[in-house]
């Protein structure tokens, strides 16, 4: 049964504190705007003399050299705002100024009758051309007006005077242009067959590209600006899938994902970051040293960047429904003035989440045992998250920055885990269980600090970051079976974190030198009570982590080789009840090496590279508790895990709109969840699901993306193919498949004028038998409609499907140490909503705050 969504009084109210902090500070943009000041000119020219007006102001003046420097200004300035200023210098000169919302014009006057001027261009193919300058020009080539164009090729100017005025137009890799104005203007343009010297230009800008050996992927001008969110959108780039801001890099894992180089640690910042504020995304598949060991991948992306100054912002508002439903809005506030931006940011989301489980687990020992369950499972929370700081830019080569980011769940989050287990030994009912469990996690407020120094001197570049980390978990967790209690349970969770990052860049030779060391400090304490179903834990972990790192980059003709080296010392002391434990207590010392080898020449790229990967184990990994899930199921970490190291080995390959890679990836002490008997002897048919280090793994394969550009249809198909096999006979599975795995993504992107966008997205990845493992197939369809609306399309309305034939199960097989387990999971992703987003005086923070400190981050 659906039920209805309401949001709740809590919402409303942190929705009213957002509007009212931007009435608030409202004020701030009207005084800018009344500032007056003093000012003498003193034979100065007319272009000298508007930077410094502007200057004084505070507010940009837009104007063109050509007409204005021939005329002198000499004029004594007295408490005048800024237009009144304006209006003073420019008196008994023939040009006029016209204010706009974040800056002013300055243009030739005209005594005919002003018109307005719109019109479209078009290729040589009359497919419609995006971003191409569009100038109003006078009979004597000053400027009058300007513009750019949309991405179905349109364009708008300002009233112009029409007599004797002239249209020009410029796009590079084109002829250009200059027509007479009129009212409605068609623009044809031709290629510029010299200047691209062979190279084909296409009528829009390319999906995909190599870039300096990363794989950047246009946003602006391409159907990715139109879908939505920085996280519906980041799910469609090449070689990434999956969804809701878990994020997978074909061959290389999980990335870590960059905004203008600053970390993302807080996915809700993905739902403010709207695709269309996003310039590109740089998919890099070889991170270099500056990176942690355990970054696999990075995706960076770079918003477009704005001028303007005042008060500028943003909100969006999300529902969906499926069999429950969730919603988020938020707000975005950013006041500039000079180089100084303060900004203030509020999310508030309520989340409902419902998962069915089927399951059959076997166990061979002293008997053999069987547990066949049917579990629904209920989650409901809501959260706040918060970020409040400022960024002042001292000068084009020097910034400094601070941000506080809070967070908290309103109230507890409460989960409900209900269903039935029929248990059979050596094929005989002896139980058969109504189970109940619900837990109950309270966050209290987790909270964060950033502060960042970026600056260059001469040819040197210093990046500063520092950060700090504190939160608090306090779960209680009651368990019965057919009405009866059985279990009770609390856990108790601090984390800190302390984390500094330096690095440095300078030109060296032909090349690039960059340097730094990156040190982070952790301290978790977790304390675990329960009601005889195991033993009480008390444990407490504290990790030293620094690191120094170099990497060399050379050019040599159309080659270009990186060579880097990073040296981890890594130094852990396991506490239990207050009691030092030297044998979970290790100390690692590790070298990280990276290199690559890249070609480039005309539309083919190659290249090869060599990393090594080191990946510690998440703290809830390393607990020595035992949970319960019910009479029959329980769960556990181990504190003797050790990090894994991964030896990878890359080689991609690129044309065009075609992009190649293979990979192959062997793992020294692979993590992975597995099952096995509790306790044959007290605890007889009880199944542990436990963590456990395997020796040796090995995983390849490979991938293929293709992006062609047809008309108004913009596809990416991906296919792949990859093997796994592990040794885990060290944990008692004997079981090693290593069937290939295919998977087909159809990406299709459709773009239509007037603001309208389709993309339709569907996967599929056949079944295969790998390592301990059967897994069966899966696929899903996805499909989102967008309409941009409004000047600037600054309004957008996005109607989303999600798994709309319902297929998006995840079956699987796996076996353990004398078990066997086989599940059917559904988390409830058949969805339908509709998302809102507004934004206005789009100005963006020059925050380049990038964090310290990320892979503890993580862990924690």
């Amino acid at each position: 049964m659906i039920r209805q969504f309401g949001f709740t009084w809590t919402a409303i109210s942190w929705l009213l504190m957002g509007y009212g902090l931007f009435f608030a500070l409202s004020p701030l943009q009207a005084q800018t705007a009344i500032k007056k000041f003093s000012l003498e000119l003193k034979n100065e020219s007319l272009p000298e003399a508007l930077k410094q007006l502007e200057k004084a102001g505070g507010k940009n003046i837009l104007f063109t050299y050509n007409g204005t420097e021939s005329y002198r200004v000499t004029v004594s300035i007295r408490e005048k705002t800024e237009r009144e200023a304006i209006d003073l210098v420019l008196t008994g000169k023939p040009f006029l100024c016209i204010e706009r919302e974040e800056y002013f014009v300055v243009q030739r006057k005209k005594s005919d009758k002003a018109i307005a001027i719109a019109g479209k261009v078009y290729d040589e193919k009359g497919a419609p051309l995006p971003f191409v300058n569009i100038l109003a020009l006078a009979a004597d080539s000053s400027f009058l007006a300007g513009s750019v164009t949309e991405e179905d090729g349109s364009f708008h100017l300002p009233p112009v005077a029409g007599e004797d005025c002239l249209l020009k137009a410029t796009y590079i890799g084109y002829r250009p242009q200059i027509i007479p104005c009129r009212q409605q203007n068609t623009i044809r343009l031709q290629p510029d067959t010299e200047l691209l010297k062979e190279v084909v230009v296409t009528a829009s800008r390319p999906l995909i590209e190599r870039k300096d050996g990363t794989l950047k992927a246009n946003i602006a001008g391409t159907p990715l600006s139109l879908m939505g969110s920085a996280k519906e959108m980041i799910s469609h780039l090449p070689f990434v899938t999956g969804s809701d801001g878990e994020f997978t890099v074909l061959g290389r894992g999980t990335p870590e994902i960059y905004i203008n180089g600053r970390k993302v640690r807080d996915k809700t910042e993905l739902d403010r970051l709207q695709a269309n504020e996003i310039l590109s995304a740089e998919i890099i598949t070889t991170p270099g040293v500056q990176y942690g060991s355990s970054v696999g991948a990075v995706i960076r992306l770079r918003t477009i960047r704005k001028r303007g100054q005042g008060m500028s912002g943003s909100f969006y508002t999300d529902y969906s429904q499926g069999r429950e439903p969730i919603g988020n809005e938020g707000i975005s506030l950013n006041y500039r003035t000079g180089g100084l931006d303060i900004f203030v940011k509020g999310d508030f989301a309520e989340i409902n989440n419902h998962t069915t489980n089927i399951s059959s687990q076997d166990i061979y020992a002293s008997s053999d045992w069987n547990q066949s369950t049917e579990n629904k499972s209920k989650q409901t929370y809501r959260t706040f998250n918060g970020e409040l700081g400022f960024n002042y830019e001292i000068d084009e080569d020097q910034s400094f920055g601070m941000r506080y980011m809070p967070g908290t769940n309103i109230g507890n989050a409460h989960t409900t885990n209900e269903g039935t287990t029929l248990i059979l030994q050596d094929g005989k009912e002896v139980d058969h269980l109504h189970a109940l469990r619900q837990t109950d996690a309270h966050t209290g407020w987790w909270q964060a600090a950033n502060g960042y120094y970026n600056g260059t001197f001469g040819k040197w570049n210093i990046d500063f970051n520092a950060d700090y980390l504190y939160g608090r978990d306090r779960i209680r967790q009651y368990a019965e079976n057919n009405g009866t209690e059985d279990a009770t349970s609390s856990n108790r969770v601090r984390n800190h974190l302390y984390a500094a990052k330096l690095l440095l860049t300078a030109p060296l030779w032909k090349g690039k030198l960059s340097f730094g060391t990156e040190e982070t400090f952790t301290n978790r304490h977790d304390v675990f009570l329960q009601s005889g179903f195991s033993a009480d834990a008390d444990d407490r972990i504290k990790q030293t982590m620094l690191s120094g790192f170099i990497d060399y980059s050379l050019p040599l003709g159309k080659f270009n080789i990186l060579a880097g080296l990073r040296y981890e010392f890594q130094q852990t002391d396991y506490y239990e009840k207050g009691i030092h434990q030297d044998d979970q207590s290790p100390t690692y010392r590790d070298w990280i090496p990276v290199i690559s080898i890249r070609y480039t020449s005309g539309n083919w790229f190659f290249a090869l590279s060599h990393r090594t990967l080191k990946y510690s184990p998440s703290y809830d990994m390393l607990t020595s508790a035992v949970t319960y899930q019910n009479k029959y199921s329980y769960q556990s970490g181990d504190p003797f895990l050790v990090p894994q190291i991964h030896r990878a080995t890359f080689f991609d390959a690129g044309w065009k709109w075609i992009n190649f890679s293979l990979n192959y990836d062997h793992c020294w002490n692979m993590y992975t969840s597995y099952t096995r008997p509790y306790d044959d002897i007290n605890h007889p048919g009880v199944l542990l699901f436990g963590r456990a280090s395997i020796p040796h793994s090995n995983r390849y394969g490979g991938s293929i993306v293709l992006s062609p550009k047809i008309g108004i249809w913009q596809p990416q198909f991906t296919t792949g193919i990859d093997w796994f096999n592990s040794h885990a006979t060290s944990i008692g599975i004997t079981q090693n498949w290593n069937e290939p795995r295919f998977y087909f993504i159809f990406d299709n992107n459709f773009s239509f004028p007037k603001g309208w966008f389709f993309n339709i997205k569907g996967e599929l990845a056949p079944g295969a038998k790998q390592s301990y493992a059967i897994w069966k197939t899966e696929g899903r369809v996805d499909a989102q409609l967008t309409k941009s609306l409004l000047k600037d399309q600054a309004l957008k309305v996005s109607v989303t499907a999600k798994d709309i034939f319902h297929t998006g199960y995840r079956y699987f097989t796996i076996y353990g140490d004398r078990t066997f387990s086989s599940n059917r999971d559904y988390t409830d992703q058949q969805r339908f909503g509709i998302r809102l987003s507004y934004q206005f005086n789009a100005t963006k923070s020059k925050y380049k705050g990038t964090g310290a400190g990320a892979s503890e981050k993580s862990r924690l």
